[in-house]
């Protein structure tokens, strides 16, 4: 027998022999099929999948390539009856790697995290005439775990469930006959046609396309052809509801051609209309794509990801990962259930706000959820999520029962959505550090200290990066970097050898990016972006404070002002120690955890400009001025004493075993600042009090959640105010945020928990 490691194996040995490519992949996955039949004892012929239109592939000399893909594929007469159908997917997967699919955010599931997803999925709505639809199908993994659980719970025979419950949908076509053909395998029935899926399974993108019959004019002609000239003229408009919308619709319906849309779309009104008419498919279950905010532009296209923000996500989703599509899609989709793998990202941020925290406003719940777990072959981390609209009198979070879940996949109800504010904010502006572009500019500390020696020797500067900024040994940094930007090319003239640098390797890498940066191209030899803004109001300054932008511990460190920032890092150009206290404070950090930034995989993006929008900030950071200078001192002294970095000492700070006398004085100072933000927000002292358990230093997830509510009930306040009365300034406390007794939130009416948010 073969094992499913070496079938993989051989299937690429067998693509790389033919060429590689489409039709060779197409090739091999024909016969990889027709070994599965065999082991089952059904025929399958490369007629009958020519008939079917099934793995299309080319016809000339069909015995001989046959033949050198068996050699491949089964050297030795091997067959494959051990093997689950799922491996057919795998093997599909092997094979495209490097291709398209996989940089459009595609992984094949494991079979038994289907098995998880599906059985909690259709537990509630189990019945033979259940309607079952993935979006995402892909080769058909989670349309098997369907089939296989209905079958079982139901006790009918496999091929009722194939053929009554099952549908879906994919934008590969090759994986579409995949699924076809794996599921026919499944039924074990020869008497059925290839094709007898169809008008179930379905090549498209199944986030495109009507869902409500009532979208089309009535008497239509060709309701197809009609349903997808609507998307082909909506599509350049990015789906923007409005006059030139109306206006397409209206020349559409006088005139008589019917123009294509460039996206295949899938009209769920067209090709499940019995499904449909009854308010949708009973579970929807799958695994999207994976793809972060920065990557669906690229993969997509602006004109496609615009459509989709407007068509099912109300015109907006800011910063929000690819999932969010599929989720929305799958909620217009079920009328009941929904079951679904996502990344972790879905909890986070502007994902949480116009994915799931949609949904929870439109009357889902999350039923069961766990947080999140490495992906077995991709460098992503994944979340398992379960939607109903179902009464629930409790939920599953992370294997333990809770009262509820909410919108960011926490325990509890969701809180509302903070309000944009118009305050005086007492705190500096935070800036994204300098965008260099590329690395002829940066160098080596010996580089560096040789072109220090000459006549253009101060524009070579010690340039700090987010790794620089967390490394347990010290915050300095381990690069520098060219800053000439602001000469002119007879100025740098004068230092031959630098000169000669920025001739011989930054003038070749900057022309790579003409395109890209058109504004390169009169000073090519400086910055993208210089961010001079930064640079301008740290001038004076000894220091600055400054965050990772992507860490998983929002702490600020006090830096050099003289560096260059690069733009993995957040700067507020000040050295004030009540600014330093207030961003070194749970209130601060909750809500840049929360609702001031987004999350990328375990690290959070930190987002200062919508904690600057959103945040109830007090008229004054001043009273925080004392506990911030106790707490800088606290954390030199571990640091010197310890000869470590920041990273360092919060690592001391949350370990249980740790009690010297350093270290504790540095706890109590953190809590000091704690309390202090709190009093000055006006909000009850033991919301804010961090614990030290076996888990870290920090404030418990019930104090956070109990703090976070706090400040979105001031935040409200605060809007509220501003709205009812738009000619009042914030002059005083006292006008400004709610007293300690109508804001105060206690921790006792939240169940509590023994874990702890180390920092």
């Amino acid at each position: 027998m073969i094992t499913a490691q070496a079938l993989r194996d051989r299937a690429r040995s067998a693509v790389a022999e033919l060429g590689g490519g489409p039709l060779a992949v197409a090739v091999v996955m024909r016969r990889v099929v027709r070994s599965f039949a065999a082991a089952r004892g059904l025929p399958l012929t490369d007629a009958a999948l020519d008939s079917a239109g099934l793995l299309s592939a080319p016809s000339v000399d069909r015995p001989s390539l046959d033949h050198l893909v068996s050699d491949y594929l089964f050297p030795d007469g091997t067959a494959v009856d051990d093997l689950v159908l799922e491996e057919i997917g795998y093997v599909y997967e092997a094979l495209l790697e490097d291709s398209s699919r996989r940089d459009n955010g595609a992984h094949y599931t494991q079979p038994e995290l289907a098995d998880e997803i599906v059985a909690h999925t259709l537990a509630p709505v189990a019945s033979p005439d259940a309607t079952v639809v993935d979006i995402a199908a892909g080769s058909g993994v989670f349309l098997l775990a369907s089939a296989r659980y209905l079958a079982s719970s139901c006790q009918v025979p496999t091929v009722e469930i194939v053929t009554g419950c099952l549908y879906g949908a994919d934008i590969d076509p090759v994986a579409v006959d995949i699924a076809k053909l794996s599921l026919w395998l499944l039924c074990e029935d020869p008497t059925l046609p290839l094709t007898f899926l169809d008008d179930r399974i379905f090549c498209g993108n199944s986030l495109v396309g009507l869902v409500d019959p009532a979208e089309l004019p009535a008497n239509v002609r060709d309701p197809k052809a009609y349903a997808d000239a609507m998307i082909a003229v909506a599509l350049p408009l990015g789906g923007r509801p409005g006059r030139r919308l109306e206006e397409a619709y209206a020349a559409l319906s006088r005139g008589r051609r019917r123009p294509v849309p460039v996206v295949r779309p899938i009209h769920w009104a067209l090709v499940a209309p019995e499904v449909m008419a009854r308010g949708g498919f009973d579970a929807v279950v799958g695994n999207p794509p994976y793809l972060g905010v920065k990557r669906v532009r690229d993969a997509i296209g602006q004109e496609l990801r615009d459509y989709l923000a407007h068509t099912l996500a109300g015109g907006t989703t800011r910063r929000a990962d690819y999932v969010i599509y599929f989720l929305l899609r799958a909620a217009a989709l079920s009328r009941g259930e929904i079951g679904l793998i996502t990344t972790d990202s879905v909890s986070e941020g502007d994902t949480a706000r116009f994915g799931l925290g949609a949904l929870l406003d439109r009357g889902w719940q999350v039923a069961r959820a766990e947080r999140s777990a490495p992906w077995p072959t991709a460098g992503v981390r994944f979340a398992k999520i379960w939607l109903t609209i179902r009464p629930l009198d409790s939920a599953w979070l992370d294997g333990r029962p809770v009262s509820a879940i909410t919108g960011t996949l926490e325990e509890g109800l969701s809180l509302p959505e903070p309000a944009q504010l118009d305050l005086e904010v007492p705190l500096p502006h935070g800036y994204q550090g300098t965008i260099v572009l590329g690395r002829s500019l940066v160098l080596r500390p010996s580089e560096a200290e040789t072109f220090a020696r000459g006549p253009l020797g101060h524009a070579v500067r010690p340039y700090l990066s987010g790794e620089d900024l967390v490394r347990p040994c010290g915050s300095t940094a381990s690069r520098f970097v060219v800053d000439v930007g602001k000469l002119g090319l007879e100025e740098l003239a004068e230092d031959r050898a630098l000169a000669r640098l920025v001739r011989s390797k930054v003038r070749a890498e900057r022309r790579r990016h003409f395109v890209k940066y058109p504004q390169l191209k009169e000073r090519w030899w400086g910055f993208l972006s210089p961010v001079d803004e930064l640079y301008r109001d740290a001038a004076g300054l000894s220091h600055v404070i400054a965050f990772s932008k992507h860490s998983k511990h929002l702490w600020p460190v006090l830096v050099g002002a003289d560096h260059v920032f690069s733009n993995g890092l957040v700067v507020y150009p000040t050295q004030d120690p009540a600014a330093y206290a207030f961003l070194a404070s749970d209130l601060h950090r909750v809500w840049a955890m929360r609702a001031g930034g987004t999350m990328l995989n375990t690290a959070y993006r930190y987002n200062p400009s919508r904690l600057r929008a959103t945040y109830p900030f007090p008229v004054d950071l001043a009273p925080l001025r004392p506990v911030g200078k106790a707490l800088l001192a606290a954390l030199d002294r571990v640091g010197t004493e310890r000869r470590i970095g920041i990273t360092g000492v919060l690592n001391l700070v949350g370990d249980h075993h740790t009690h010297d006398l350093a270290t504790t004085d540095l706890r109590q100072a953190i809590a000091d600042v704690n309390h202090a933000a709190a009093r000055l927000q006006g909000i009850e002292e033991s919301l804010a009090t961090p614990d030290l358990t076996p888990t870290g230093f920090g404030l418990t997830p019930t104090r956070q959640r109990a703090l976070m509510a706090a400040l979105v009930d001031q935040n409200l306040t605060l809007a509220e105010t501003s709205r009812t009365s738009p000619e009042t300034s914030r002059t005083s406390p006292e006008t400004s945020l709610p007293s300690p007794e109508t804001s105060r939130t206690s921790v006792e009416t939240s169940s509590t928990s023994p874990e702890t948010s180390p920092r």
